[in-house]
């Protein structure tokens, strides 16, 4: 019989071969009743997001014999929460596969648009670092651009390319709203107009007086207010739900695929292959709209990270 999808993404990656075949939540070896009783030390980003996903584990992984869970959720940035998974320090958290790729060591240039071969090349490079990467979430939390669909419509602006054409030819400025890391970073604001080969007069339309930096979030709200004509944000959030707002096609594959994936230290997984395995269900179960829902009872009915994974689970998983 051939290899799932599944497995065949943990091979190529070269995580040990008990991860994904042949080991049930029961089956740990040394954490049987009999056996000593181990610790997980369960990590994440601060934001919504992440705090959803570092519990979605927390809570499954709960079900595992003989495991005695700490829960570090919500603690450092990306750079923090990598450096203790490789030391050790933390056991599991949630990180993306472009954020592995072009991000963290040894940050590669490359710009790699198939989410599977991301995937695979990711999780090399941490294996070599001792990290090891289970087959990601079919959803893929990449950076997007939105605008106001009636505006859309009027211009006839669907893409990114035809945003830099009308902000070329505009006889006036376009007003935008981009977050601060999104416009500091290489692979942001500035790196989109050069991959786009974008003129002189739409960079100028598009900067400048016109151009508002804010924070995560408010971006959306000043393109509801009509502060913005376009905004970034990203592909899970909940806010593209809502009416009147389009995602712009990015027609010239500048945004690189960001799915998450359960990310461990590699001697804990390997001694306990179950804990992979037992995160299976979940990867499975977390689509794009999945997420946006899970991140809409955070961020707007303003549920807790923790309830909300572990209803999710109930209704969805287990």
């Amino acid at each position: 019989m051939p290899p799932t999808r599944r497995q065949y993404l943990a091979r190529a990656a070269g995580v040990g071969s008990g991860v994904t075949a042949g080991v049930s939540a029961g089956c740990l070896g040394d954490t049987s009743p009999a056996g000593p009783r181990f610790t997980l030390r369960i990590g994440s980003k601060g934001f919504d997001e992440q705090r959803i996903l570092g519990y979605l584990a927390y809570h499954s992984l709960r079900d595992l014999e003989r495991v005695r869970l700490v829960d570090r959720i919500g603690r450092g940035d990306t750079q923090t929460n990598w450096a203790a998974v490789r030391d050790g320090t933390i056991d599991l958290y949630w990180e993306y596969t472009g954020t592995v790729w072009g991000r963290l060591p040894p940050v590669r240039d490359e710009r790699i648009m198939d989410p599977r071969a991301v995937y695979e090349r990711a999780a090399a490079d941490a294996r070599d670092q001792g990290v090891a990467m289970a087959p990601p979430a079919d959803f893929s939390n990449e950076y997007v651009l939105v605008t106001d669909a009636a505006w859309s419509r009027d211009t006839g602006v669907e893409t990114i390319g035809d945003l830099l054409a009308y902000a070329s030819a505009a006889e006036r400025a376009v007003p935008v709203a981009v977050n601060g890391a999104f416009y500091h970073r290489r692979d942001g604001w500035p790196g989109l107009f050069d991959h786009y080969d974008a003129d002189p007069a739409a960079r100028a339309s598009l900067s400048g007086d016109a151009l508002t930096v804010t924070s995560i979030g408010l971006t959306y709200e000043l393109l509801a207010s009509g502060d913005a004509t376009v905004a970034n944000g990203f592909a899970s959030d909940p806010q593209l739900d809502r009416d009147g707002i389009v995602t712009l096609d990015d027609d010239g594959g500048y945004f690189l695929p960001y799915n998450p994936a359960p990310t461990a230290h590699a001697p804990t997984v390997d001694a306990h292959p179950a804990v992979f395995t037992a995160l299976e269900p979940v990867v499975d179960a977390l689509s794009e709209p999945a997420m946006r829902r899970l991140n809409r009872r955070v961020f707007v009915d303003g549920e807790l990270p923790s309830a909300v994974a572990e209803s999710f689970l109930s209704a969805e998983v287990r």
